[in-house]
């Protein structure tokens, strides 16, 4: 399989797009790495307001509805979720640009990433996806509080499957054959006390046969909040694999990285969100890149 065009297809994803881009030189580094072990998972060892600005609605920290978060979070990076308050639109403008739409009850609507088009027809169970020029349709099964059960394609073949914890919290996220690609993508999400996203954990496989799958990616994210539950840092780390899709451990006992990127977010709205952030890349890699967040509330 051509590593590029691997690479290309995981940024036509949105749930695994990084915020960053998908530029051709970080197209070439994150495809080198392309190789990790199927059990790998569970081995993964600014500017901002002063609290006394903020009016009681931020002071009490009143958090987004379950169902919303996971709407957020099947389909855009967990950076992008709001503090609280409900998101009509959003444009993220760096190494590329990205416009995500909500509806009124907050739900992600459509959305344009990277010349990947997006859109949700609640009424009718539908979901398209693809270019401009070309978009597949998905039948969606949702539950009765609008959360993604799963998607089928036209042949009836489950393409997305979610999986949800006790309190209603999308906890992982299954891809299989999406867009007509032969990678299985999957991510699983951890939140802290909070109940904020504190790690999601990245993983793709190329299917060998019906009972095997070839690990070929695996990325480890983790974000950081202040005291007063901003968005403070999230921290990326794609690891270096062997050619038998294991991690590479060094002779120190640590498991090698070979990309790590740190985003330090700043500017914040007086809704506790984000608009801007540097991200720095370091390892087999090393840029900086400048992004801006524009936001209009419901």
């Amino acid at each position: 399989m051509n590593k590029s065009l691997f690479y290309l297809s995981i940024c036509s994803l949105s749930f695994l797009l990084v915020l960053t881009g998908c530029d051709e030189e970080q197209s070439s580094q994150i495809a080198s790495s392309s190789q990790t072990n199927n059990n790998q998972n569970n081995n993964l060892n600014v500017d901002s307001l002063s609290s006394d600005t903020f009016d009681e609605e931020v002071q009490s920290l009143s958090y987004l509805p379950v169902t919303i978060i996971n709407s957020y979070l099947f389909h855009n990076e967990p950076e992008l979720l709001p503090n609280h308050k409900l998101i009509k639109q959003q444009k993220i403008e760096g190494a590329s640009d990205k416009l995500i739409n909500y509806n009124e009850q907050g739900y992600v609507a459509n959305y344009d990433l990277e010349g990947f088009y997006g859109e949700l027809d609640y009424k009718n169970a539908k979901y398209f996806y693809g270019t401009k020029e070309n978009r597949n349709d998905y039948k969606i099964t949702f539950d009765a509080s609008k959360n993604i059960l799963g998607m089928k394609n036209s042949k009836g073949d489950i393409v997305a499957r979610n999986e949800f914890d006790e309190d209603g919290r999308l906890v992982e996220m299954t891809l299989s054959h999406f867009a007509e690609n032969n990678v299985i993508f999957n991510s699983k999400i951890v939140y802290d006390q909070y109940d904020r996203v504190e790690l999601v954990l990245y993983s793709a496989y190329v299917p060998v046969d019906n009972k095997v799958n070839f690990p070929i990616l695996l990325q480890e994210k983790t974000l950081v909040y202040s005291n007063i539950n901003q968005l403070e840092k999230s921290i990326t780390k794609t690891f270096k694999l062997s050619s038998s899709g294991e991690i590479i451990v060094n002779d120190k006992n640590e498991q090698e990285v070979e990309i790590n990127e740190t985003c330090s977010y700043s500017d914040y709205t007086v809704y506790s969100d984000w608009t801007k952030a540097v991200c720095v890349t370091t390892g087999d890699e090393s840029k900086t890149t400048n992004l801006i967040r524009t936001i209009n509330y419901q």
